[in-house]
């Protein structure tokens, strides 16, 4: 049977200067991530909102033998996106909210990465603090598909954080859209933030996780 690890993620908010990380408005996100073969996976997150109504769904799927994408799509209730790696060409269809469906095809550039995959495998690395990765990232939205540009991932440092009463060891790694708390044994993401605006913060927090003391 294959393996599979199935997250749910809550949502919540925290002021910028420091502060109590507070429940956000009941979102929440269902996270799946199956291995299908050698070094290949299946990477699902389902969005809910507080009445537990789906509204966005987005996979992706990693090429045979390796971390790199292979397909990805978005089904939202407004919009949509789609894309296929080849080895020599890479084609995408997005269909923005409001406006006229666009079909990208062009010559690969190159490998790109999920980030989920990629944090997982620099926690599973056991990198010193410090230490600096780059990966090859896209997005389907915002923009040309096709086209990659490289991420930043810096060590930040270690920590702990606590499931059920238990201690949880953690690495803490920042890119440019924030910060994630990153399981080093199994490579899963515990947490994470980002920019929520003006002076907050929204969190992402495993079900189950104390929030960390965020006046670090």
């Amino acid at each position: 049977m294959p393996n599979v690890t199935i997250d749910t993620l809550d949502t919540f908010l925290s002021p910028r200067s420091g502060g109590a990380i507070v429940r956000g408005n009941g979102a929440y996100v269902v996270r799946s991530v199956r291995q299908i073969g050698a070094r290949r996976f299946d990477l699902v997150d389902t969005w809910y909102d507080s009445t537990g109504r789906e509204t966005a769904k987005q996979s992706t799927r990693t090429l045979r033998g390796s971390l790199s994408t292979e397909i990805e799509w978005v089904r939202a209730g407004t919009d949509s996106a789609s894309l296929l790696v080849t080895n020599d060409r890479v084609t995408a269809w997005v269909v923005p909210a409001g406006k006229t469906a666009q079909l990208f095809d062009g010559s690969s550039t190159g490998e790109r990465y999920a980030a989920v995959f990629v944090l997982a495998s620099i926690a599973q690395s056991k990198p010193v603090n410090g230490s600096v990765f780059l990966a090859p990232v896209s997005s389907l939205y915002g923009g040309n598909p096709l086209a990659t540009q490289v991420d930043s991932i810096r060590v930040v440092r270690r920590d702990t954080l606590y499931q059920s009463g238990k201690q949880l060891p953690v690495i803490v790694l920042e890119r440019g859209s924030g910060e994630a708390w990153v399981d080093e044994v199994t490579g899963s993401e515990v947490l994470s933030r980002g920019n929520a605006g003006p002076e907050r913060y929204w969190w992402h927090i495993r079900r189950g996780v104390s929030p960390p003391d965020v006046r670090r």
